[in-house]
């Protein structure tokens, strides 16, 4: 697998998730990557200026793709708090924290550096840096102001989940446009929001006696054809806020939600696109199609006194050549023009009950002259007499019943013998003049 396609293939926001992904499959002990070289499980990791890279879990010189230095995590961990002393800031907004918290009557058991021990069942412990209770729901407050490891973050939400309490990462402040990468994997984490807890949400937690805190969330909206999102900012209350303990999130916005839908909103709006842009090329298409239906029947039935040979031929064949996109073209390099038009004249014969281009007194001698003389045509002229309900007339003409006579025996030889079939260009072309009505209806029996 190339390394870089991979991570190239992810934006910003679903790499800081694959990093968690991966993290939290190899604390179960189903690695997802692993080094092709030593077969080392591999992490995601980033660069001071966020670039992301593949690296090892434990690098003990073995394998020639070196992807660390040669500090571990430990080893780092360490020298960052070794006789470090817990810094002013932490503790002034633990104090912020505690004295918001207090400050709204609901919550109970508010503790400061108490040790968590895991309930029966599970094991380890943890040292919140606030620790209190809302109705049944315990909750633990991290302040966060170090960089620290993933690890780290995804180690304690494991804990809290499995303690059926809420994880709460508190910021002393927030600049969208100046993230960590441990702000970006708590951010991330809990569903693009962040909490921040300082001198202003106290004192509006004191004024307004309601825990209030200062959230920073990614906003989506549809831009054109795409989703993007704004950073918004608001105080809102405790009460305010969607807390999930299965996911470990603490959110005023349900980011992924409210993603999800605006891209199912531009689904929407794509496929209504496509629709009516689709809707739009077959009406053009059927316009295109009734003009050249109506210039072909303008031409068939031009009376035989106006008509000049020569034009009449040059006319059928640039007509011809316009149906050729429709796939409605008579092939060859020649046809006969006769056939175009005896297709008309059978259309509106059967539409008008009366005979149409053909020297016959009616329709029954239309009939017998398509039975003998153009047997392609007689099943088609039976399926337009019903469809504009002139079928009748058959029967109506026919007194001495030779035609029903006659057709009754050509029955058998109408369903099997070539002669009654037309060639398939010419029924492609029968159906588009027709409007398909010369072909049997799906429900409708064979006539006699």
């Amino acid at each position: 697998m190339d390394a870089k396609r991979l991570i190239s293939a992810f934006p910003y926001d679903a790499a800081i998730r694959l990093r968690e992904c991966l993290k939290l499959a190899a604390f179960a002990g189903q690695p997802r990557l692993a080094c092709p070289v030593c077969g080392v499980t591999l992490f995601l990791a980033s660069s001071m200026h966020k670039n992301f890279y593949l690296r090892h879990r434990s690098e003990d010189g073995s394998c020639p793709a070196v992807t660390r230095t040669g500090l571990s995590e430990a080893d780092i961990r360490a020298m960052k708090y070794r006789g470090a002393q817990e810094s002013g800031a932490h503790l002034r907004i633990k104090e912020l924290l505690v004295r918001s918290l207090e400050a709204d009557p609901r919550f109970r058991e508010v503790v400061v550096e108490k040790t968590w021990h895991a309930s029966e069942g599970t094991k380890g412990l943890r040292r919140p840096d606030v620790a209190a209770r809302i109705d049944e729901l315990r909750l633990a407050f991290e302040v966060q102001l170090s960089t620290t490891f993933l690890d780290v973050v995804l180690g304690r939400k494991i804990f809290y989940k499995e303690q059926g309490a809420a994880l709460v990462w508190i910021l002393p402040g927030f600049d969208p446009n100046y993230r960590r990468m441990t702000t970006d994997d708590i951010l991330f984490g809990n569903n693009s929001n962040v909490l921040v807890v300082d001198e202003a949400t106290a004192a509006a937690s004191v004024s307004a006696g309601r825990f209030m805190l200062r959230v920073w969330h990614r906003q989506p909206r549809i831009e054109g054809d795409r989703v993007v999102d704004d950073w918004i900012e608001r105080l809102v209350g405790w009460d305010e806020l969607e807390i999930d303990v299965d996911r470990q999130t603490i959110c005023a916005l349900d980011f992924d939600a409210a993603e999800a839908a605006c891209y199912a909103e531009l689904r929407e709006a794509r496929e209504r696109q496509r629709v009516e842009a689709e809707a739009a090329h077959r009406e053009a298409i059927a316009r295109i199609e009734d003009e050249l239906r109506s210039e072909a029947f303008e031409w068939a039935l031009t009376a035989p006194d106006k008509i000049n040979p020569v034009e009449h031929e040059k006319r059928w064949k640039a007509l011809n050549y316009a149906l050729v996109p429709f796939c409605y073209h008579l092939g060859g390099p020649s046809c006969d023009i006769l056939v175009p038009m005896r297709m008309v004249w059978v259309i509106e014969t059967a539409r008008t009950g009366v005979p149409v281009g053909f020297g016959h007194r009616d329709v029954l001698e239309v009939a017998h002259h398509l039975l003998h003389q153009h047997p392609e045509l007689i099943i088609g002229f039976g399926h337009l007499l019903r469809a504009y309900g002139n079928f009748h007339l058959l029967e109506e003409l026919d007194k001495t019943g030779k035609w029903k006579r006659k057709i009754r025996s050509y029955r058998s030889l109408m369903r099997t013998d070539p002669l009654f079939k037309l060639a398939e260009d010419e029924d492609r072309l029968f159906g588009f003049l027709s409007n398909e009505l010369c072909r049997k209806p799906p429900t409708e029996k064979t006539a006699d």
